[in-house]
């Protein structure tokens, strides 16, 4: 009976640490899924392995997480709308609470405002929004939580975001834009980033939290001293046992 409490104790001690905290970033790990808006699928993502995960191309798509976060977590990472041999000015962004590309939260930003404008050929988002938007995605079906319509990206210009969820509050700080939506509809899902007929590069992203996925090496380094511990007190015991059955 001591037996099997300590080793229970154990393994509650180990999942309880691993599941929480800092979690390990590798790219080269995560997967690629269709653009989040028009479905699509093209273009390579390179630099995965090195951590810093780029569209060459004018392509479409999104490279999502080898791990879900529950609850409240943080995801914060650099971008930039990268101009190469031509000229492109569509959408960049991120995803989280990520199910599938028909249910997820999406946080995408154009170059410039194109329904209704002289370049009726530019990619916005399904919805219809440009500048910088925030989607809810549930069963295919799309509504916007936030959009200033008017904010638009520069080219090869850096940026930072912060993505955090506290309960049902969502905060978000992108590009050092500011604000906060309540919204409860995926409180667990993948991390990812996407873009939509546009070159871009991301790099140095991080993320904390919960995830029901913990690489070997994330393991706190304390935990051989915590199993050397149990492991004594299921020793002293049987000698314990074996003493009083002798006497």
């Amino acid at each position: 009976m001591m037996k099997k409490y300590v080793v229970g104790l154990l393994l509650s001690v180990i999942s309880a640490t691993a599941s929480a905290g800092i979690i390990k970033i590798d790219t080269a790990q995560w997967s690629h899924q269709a653009g989040p808006s028009n479905d699509l699928t093209t273009g390579n993502w390179v630099g995965v392995k090195g951590q810093a995960p780029e569209k060459h191309s004018n392509s479409s798509g999104a490279l999502v997480s080898d791990f879900r976060v529950f609850g409240d977590f943080l995801f914060s990472g650099y971008f930039s709308p990268t101009k190469r041999e031509f000229d492109d000015n569509d959408i960049v962004g991120l995803v989280f609470g990520w199910q599938d590309p028909k249910n997820h939260y999406r946080l995408g930003w154009t170059q410039t405002q194109r329904p209704g404008t002289d370049d009726d050929k530019s990619f916005t988002d399904i919805t219809g929004r440009t500048g910088l938007f925030l989607i809810r995605e549930v069963n295919g079906k799309s509504e916007t939580l936030f959009n200033i319509k008017d904010l638009f990206w520069e080219d090869n210009a850096n940026y930072s975001f912060n993505i955090k969820r506290v309960a049902n509050q969502l905060e978000l700080n992108f590009a050092g834009n500011v604000f906060s939506v309540t919204d409860s509809t995926f409180s667990s899902g993948l991390l990812g980033v996407y873009t939509e007929s546009q070159t871009a590069k991301f790099w140095n992203l991080k993320a904390e939290g919960k995830t029901s996925l913990l690489p070997p090496q994330s393991v706190p380094v304390s935990e051989p001293g915590a199993v050397m511990f149990f492991s004594g007190l299921l020793i002293a015991a049987a000698v314990r046992r074996r003493r009083e059955q002798n006497a």
